[in-house]
């Protein structure tokens, strides 16, 4: 890369529903700026976005790709993203590292669930935003439809900056409306009228400008460059533009608007955590000391772990030693790559805004910033979505344990919206994930790492308790020859406050029991709690008193009260009418209006109470509280009646006793599952 370079740099992410055209913009983009010397397609795995073995047996695209062309002086990193809901953390990702970001829209299919979710996160990152009507060639495209309908839904700050020149089977090219060149007769008038919302919306804010275009005053190019780039980076014009990719119209126009007036990477917008914990947002100075920040990590069979970083400040150079910023490790990088795709081409250094990889690097994770020194603070963690599909895994084969953690540990590493957790109390490994799709794409790459697994739901964390008082005397006696066994003790339990845990009371007098041997009884006792009493799940809230009891003097000893003590709180369980309780969460739902009676009846059929809904543009938010074992499986069911438009997340609230009619349920299968 030559020197100074980041002024010319344009990052862009494409975004959208799936299958609306962003990995055939991405390929007519590289063909149209000479880096393919044809067009690839989807249907036959050719693109140089869907690469990975998955998305070509798939045919669509699972993971993020890095590509890059040149157009008219700018230095073009497109990064094409997937739009299926089940690998949006792709696109989390991919937004964090740009300044403008391309909602692609199919014109036969209008808005749709992934183009609402698109616009929502580009929102958050807060990076430009274009839209981009695709196919328009198609049989039924209806691009004035489409207008309107994104108008209605996003603002009337979204306006047109093109129109097509005809449609479906007649679609010829499209019109730059800032440059209409000749028009023909039949769109003279709309090309006018669009033309004049449109510059009025640019320079509305430059009264000089707007003074002289009112005037009648031809506006040059390179005055309209210098109002257009600050009104798109502030949203309050969000441009419309048209093209059909796999015919080549519109994509030229396309790259000639990026190139103008696509922000820099001197627009790059980041925050950084303070001392004291909080987050403060961070000037940009290209020319400043390094900062640069991992977005991505790919594990790949040839090369092993390769980490993506947008550099975005000063420079990066291959076998530079950086600092973590988030730990303050110095790390050695070795050579710095170009990703082309599933190509990289080696380079010597990455200036700023320069999107780059570098291989076999086990000590960068997702997330981390690389900077000069250690007095630099790290770039705030991109925010991503929490994983609500879980399944617990168990090798089909014995002895692969070892080989499941290492390959999910890879998995998780480069998926933040992957997590893999052994279960301390159902000793149970469970991973989780956006949904049932990427839950069976992990599951696969596992699979080509010679490893099956068996899957099933995760056992619920139960709790067990009580919700009565009992009291029990039990001695444990054993003589066997030589040395026995002699321990006696006496105990009240009654149930603790929700949450204040296990409490041992000492109230014994006349050392009837000696010191030692009462932490026995208490260690006894604890160990059965743990070990939980009525269905295998640990003992909480409980207030033991120990009273009285008796020792031997010869034939006492730990393990005689240890057993004492077990066998005592066991009895005294059984007896103090003993529950279950189980995990309650805080359930937020978020989905179009017109679902709303299906979604808050399902929620009263799990089980689940309702605390408030609230309206959020078109859709509607429920917020209930349901008990967790009612919805391990509610990603299918809302992605069965929405259609894939609704969208959910849970968060651990509290646990309540369970109805005894299916606590019985519970008890009985867990002692069938001890058989």
């Amino acid at each position: 890369m030559a020197s100074n370079k980041g002024e010319i740099i344009r990052n862009v992410a494409l975004v959208g529903h799936s299958g609306s055209g962003k990995t055939m913009l991405a390929e007519a983009m590289l063909f149209k700026g000479g880096e393919l010397s044809r067009l690839g397609k989807v249907s036959d795995g050719t693109t140089a976005s869907d690469f990975d073995l998955d998305e070509k047996e798939g045919k669509k695209s699972f993971y993020s790709a890095l590509l890059h062309t040149t157009w008219k002086g700018r230095d073009i990193n497109i990064l094409d993203t997937p739009g299926s809901a089940d690998f949006i953390g792709q696109a989390y990702g991919a937004l964090s590292v740009v300044e403008l970001a391309l909602i692609i829209v199919n014109a036969a299919a209008g808005i749709e669930v992934g183009t609402r979710k698109a616009w929502e996160l580009v929102k958050q990152q807060g990076c430009a935003c274009m839209f981009v009507i695709t196919r328009m060639d198609a049989e039924n495209a209806q691009f004035d439809e489409v207008v309107s309908a994104l108008q209605e839904t996003f603002g009337a700050v979204c306006t047109p900056l093109m129109l097509p020149v005809g449609s479906g089977g007649n679609f010829r090219g499209v019109m730059n409306l800032l440059h209409p060149g000749e028009v023909p007769d039949t769109m003279q008038e709309s090309v006018e009228t669009q033309r004049g919302v449109l510059m009025e919306s640019l320079i509305s804010g430059d009264d000089a400008l707007l003074e002289r275009y009112l005037d009648g005053e031809t506006i040059a190019p390179t005055e309209l460059e210098r109002v257009f780039t600050p009104v798109l980076v502030e949203r309050t014009v969000i441009p419309i533009l048209c093209c059909a990719a796999e015919q080549d119209r519109g994509v030229a126009e396309l790259l000639d608007i990026i190139a103008a007036y696509g922000p820099s990477p001197a627009y790059a917008r980041k925050q950084t955590l303070n001392n004291q914990g909080g987050v403060e947002d961070h000037a940009i100075g290209l020319a400043g000391p390094l900062t640069a920040q991992v977005f991505k990590i790919m594990s790949d069979e040839f090369v092993g772990k390769v980490s993506f970083i947008r550099v975005f400040e000063g420079v990066l150079k291959g076998g530079d030693t950086v600092v973590l910023a988030n730990s303050g490790r110095a790390v050695k990088l070795p050579k710095l790559f170009r990703p082309q795709g599933k190509d990289q081409k080696e380079i010597n250094e990455a200036e700023a805004g320069a999107i780059v990889a570098t291989a076999k690097v086990e000590e960068l994770h997702v997330g981390d910033t690389l900077v000069a020194t250690k007095d630099q603070r790290p770039f705030v963690m991109p925010h991503y979505p929490m994983p609500m599909v879980a399944r617990a895994v168990e090798p089909k084969t014995r002895g692969d344990e070892a080989k499941i953690s290492e390959g999910l540990r890879r998995l998780a590493e480069a998926d933040p919206t992957f997590q893999v957790e052994m279960n301390a109390q159902t000793k149970e490994l469970v991973i989780s994930g956006i949904g049932e799709q990427h839950i069976g794409l992990m599951l696969n790459r596992l699979q080509r790492r010679g490893v099956q697994v068996t899957t099933k739901l995760p056992k619920i964390a139960y709790r067990e308790t009580i919700s009565g008082k009992a009291e029990v005397r039990y001695r444990h006696k054993k003589q066997t020859g030589g040395a026995g066994q002699f321990a006696e003790c006496a105990i009240r339990i009654a149930p603790n406050e929700r949450g204040a845990g296990y409490e041992f009371i000492d109230k014994i007098f006349g050392g009837v029991i000696s010191q030692p041997f009462r932490q026995s009884v208490d260690k006894g006792i604890q160990d059965k709690m743990t070990e939980g009493i009525i269905a295998g799940y640990p003992v909480v809230d409980l207030k033991v008193e120990l009273y009285d009891g008796k020792e031997h003097p010869v034939d006492s000893k730990d393990i005689a009260f240890q057993i004492a003590g077990r066998e005592a709180v066991k009895e005294a369980v059984l007896k103090a009418s003993p529950v279950l309780l189980e995990p309650i969460v805080k359930m937020e739902v978020i989905v179009p209006a017109k679902y709303m009676g299906d979604v808050t009846g399902d929620i009263s059929s799990r089980r689940g109470r309702v605390s408030g809904m609230e309206s959020l543009g078109d859709c509607q938010v429920v917020r209930a509280e349901v008990p967790l074992a009612e919805i391990q499986q509610y990603s299918a069911f809302l992605q069965s009646v929405t259609g894939g438009e609704g969208a959910y997340a849970v968060e651990f609230l509290r646990y309540e006793v369970v109805p005894q009619h299916l606590m019985q349920a519970v008890v009985a299968s867990a002692k069938h599952d001890e058989v």
